[in-house]
């Protein structure tokens, strides 16, 4: 669902990342057993924030969805976030969009134990609002 257009910056951050230059950055990649890429996520520390890392980027191969695969990526990110301690992550943020294709990432991240926390209007265009959603890692 992401266009290249879409990914404003993201060659800038693959080259930041794969220099050495963005150390607290995170990738995560799950394969099938032959190698194949089958889903992706992004994840850093939100810049001017306390402790709050923003999931900026999640996609699942769309023959993968509703395989776990999604979930075992964000289980994954949480748990290497609880690894640093509440003294470095203590909540985990994800935006996206609130146009109608984008409801099943909204149901998934709700899933996820995820709240909505925040709608700004029009963020991303006229009718398409930013849905912000919020997890605490430690309660």
């Amino acid at each position: 669902m992401f266009a290249a257009e879409d990914m404003g910056g993201f060659d800038e951050t693959m080259a930041g990342f794969f220099a050495g230059l963005l150390t607290d950055h995170r990738w995560l990649v799950a394969t099938n057993d032959h190698g194949e890429v089958i889903a992706a996520g992004y994840y850093a520390p939100e810049p001017f924030a306390d402790r709050v890392w923003n999931l900026y980027f999640l996609a699942v191969a769309p023959e993968r969805h509703r395989s776990g695969s999604g979930r075992a990526l964000i289980e994954f990110a949480e748990q290497e976030l609880r690894d640093l301690g509440p003294e470095l992550a203590r909540v985990l943020i994800v935006e996206t969009s609130s146009l109608e294709a984008y409801a099943p990432a909204r149901s998934f991240y709700a899933k996820q134990g995820f709240d909505e926390e925040a709608r700004i209007r029009e963020f991303y265009g006229p009718g398409d609002d930013k849905v912000v959603f919020w997890k605490a890692l430690f309660r």
